[in-house]
């Protein structure tokens, strides 16, 4: 591993966005779908191909001069506040509209990554509401899976690691930037013996490879991209016909699939306390 000396190492970026809430025993909004999870998350990119990010986004967007607000996902798909007119569009312009953007979001130059977790199989395992469970809550369980497998992924590309996150109150963004300073310093809380499995980083390889982190807000191009990519994983991980979520994975966007072969469960999208999920779907009739 390079050293300080060392010429300077290209960089890797990992945006990230979050979907669902991050407390374990804070309700979840009624969803169609059903579903209840927390996943942070959104994608890597080499620092050299922002640039083609960007331009592509601003094409998608010429595409449909409608659009008047920051790309998000949840609004974009109910078809409400800026994207009401979504649901005003004829039928085929609806799908043309939809399959132009699984088609943008499919050919980007990055690596979407994300920890999901089903918020009702985590409760299950106990999780929260033990002595000292505080430090895990789910925000900070899912930063420090996501962005210890990014470590790994820039490690792997010879490269550091630069953090961009979705800004929102100051205190949440004092706690982000905490959980990021944390790991750089002290590395892994996680237990040893139970983690040795996915080879995890040494403190000083954490405190090479992560270089810095800083926020962004919603009108960032990359962060409104990054606020579809963490949707589509969250909701893949569970139903893989998910529109959105098959196309970036068929089209080899997902980080599992640009790791080295046998590495998906080191540096791969990682979806966590599913075991209730996967019960209860067995259970069901058909």
């Amino acid at each position: 591993m390079p050293n300080a000396a060392s010429p300077k190492a290209p960089l890797l970026h990992l945006y990230l966005d979050e979907t669902g809430p991050r407390h374990p025993d804070r309700q979840s909004t009624a969803a169609k779908h059903g579903l209840d999870w927390f996943a942070l998350g959104g994608f890597l990119i080499r620092q050299e191909d922002e640039d083609t990010a960007k331009a592509r986004l601003d094409a998608f967007k010429k595409q449909w001069p409608q659009i008047q607000a920051p790309l998000h996902l949840t609004d974009m798909r109910a078809e409400t506040k800026k994207f009401s007119w979504i649901g005003r569009l004829p039928g085929e312009e609806r799908d043309r509209f939809w399959s132009s953007y699984r088609t943008f979001l499919s050919t980007l130059p990055v690596a979407g990554t994300a920890c999901v977790i089903d918020r009702p199989g985590y409760l299950a395992r106990g999780y929260g509401s033990r002595v000292g469970d505080e430090k895990w809550m789910l925000c900070r369980s899912a930063f420090d899976i996501v962005v210890e497998r990014a470590a790994k992924f820039a490690k792997h590309q010879g490269r550091r690691l630069k953090v961009f996150y979705e800004m929102a109150d100051p205190d949440t963004n004092d706690m982000v930037e905490g959980y990021f300073y944390n790991i750089q310093e002290n590395g892994m809380g996680f237990d040893a013996a139970n983690s040795a499995k996915y080879l995890p980083l040494t403190k000083e390889e954490f405190g090479y490879l992560l270089l810095d982190i800083e926020g962004k807000d919603k009108s960032n191009r990359l962060m409104q991209i990054a606020d579809s990519y963490v949707y589509a994983i969250a909701r893949g991980s569970y139903e893989r016909k998910f529109a959105i979520y098959r196309r970036i994975s068929e089209s080899g966007k997902l980080v599992t699939s640009q790791v080295p072969a046998g590495m998906g469960d080191i540096m791969g999208v990682k979806a966590y306390c599913f075991e209730l999920f996967k019960a209860q779907k067995q259970q069901r009739p058909g």
